[in-house]
């Protein structure tokens, strides 16, 4: 299976600062910028060392991570354990036993042989815009379970992509700006150059890319000063793979506080942290959902 990397959108913004008119005089100029100063000093003066003693809890949480789709195919539900280390690799949960429901159908789900804490689907099926969905996990003598419901999605322009002045590389333009009020979704793009002139007996981690975005129905501030992040550059003759799911009400929450302690964490207006949402019961975490998904693949040109 393919490696991609990771990327994250990167934005040009405009401050807002305020302009400084023609008559404004150098004394208050000179004022203006000493005050500024002096707030900056006085801000760095009040900041001292703390050290803290930290309580780690040796408790472990179940993760659940799963959406259903409605595309015919086997779906599939992770399942692991929280880590309390940044760097800890997480713990696959086997043995439990996982199952969706419609209402009218139950979809029981089985652990795949090769993949730990991987549980896939006993059948094909297609998820169904506007039904509701109840995953069911039994483990450890333990029952979680969480309600999804599946939202159409609309149909919306390709993304756009710019050259590199002097290069035959491009790399896509996330706008910040474009998003629909009435609707949030979260979009997904892959790349696959491996068959371009030049790029053929490259790692396959140099010649692919797997990227995610979101169109929330509301701009976060934390989005707009988010940190800067690499931008994916790809040669002309890419295959461009591009995907966009509908999200629940209760998805975007989930994907905004996500965000929120992710990639738009360790900007200029950082909020306190806090536990991420979720839809699943008995203090599990993570999120199931339920999303209608539409797809376009083009050759980049």
């Amino acid at each position: 299976m393919k490696k991609y990397k990771k990327q994250i959108k990167q934005h040009t913004v405009d401050y807002g600062l305020p302009t400084v008119k023609p008559y404004l005089s150098a004394i208050r100029l000179i004022s203006f910028l000493i005050f500024i100063f002096s707030l900056s000093v006085l801000s760095l003066s009040c900041e001292q060392k703390a050290n803290w003693n930290l309580k780690s809890s040796q408790e472990q949480f179940l993760i659940v991570d799963g959406i259903l789709t409605n595309e015919f195919k086997n779906h599939t539900v992770n399942l692991s354990l929280s880590v309390s280390g940044l760097n800890d690799s997480p713990e696959a949960v086997s043995g439990a036993e996982v199952s969706v429901s419609d209402g009218n159908e139950t979809y029981h789900f089985f652990e795949d042989t090769i993949t730990p804490g991987t549980y896939v689907s006993d059948v094909r099926f297609t998820g169904v815009i506007n039904k509701t969905y109840t995953l069911n996990i039994e483990n450890n003598e333990k029952i979680y379970f969480a309600g999804a419901n599946m939202f159409p999605v609309s149909i919306s322009s390709p993304l756009p992509y710019k050259q590199v002045q002097d290069t035959n590389l491009y790399y896509i333009v996330f706008d910040i700006t474009s998003f629909n009020p009435n609707e949030s979704a979260m979009g997904e793009v892959i790349l696959d150059w491996s068959e371009v002139a030049g790029y053929e007996n490259l790692p396959l981690n140099e010649t692919s890319a797997h990227l995610f975005f979101y169109y929330l129905t509301t701009i976060d501030v934390n989005q707009i000063f988010a940190p800067a992040h690499e931008i994916v550059l790809f040669p002309l003759g890419s295959l461009m793979i591009q995907r966009k799911y509908s999200l629940s009400p209760q998805h975007e929450e989930f994907i905004r506080s996500l965000l929120l302690e992710t990639q738009w964490h360790g900007g200029n207006f950082d909020i306190e942290e806090g536990n991420v949402h979720t839809n699943l019961s008995e203090g599990a975490l993570g999120f199931f959902g339920a999303c209608s998904v539409i797809s376009d693949t083009s050759i980049v040109h």
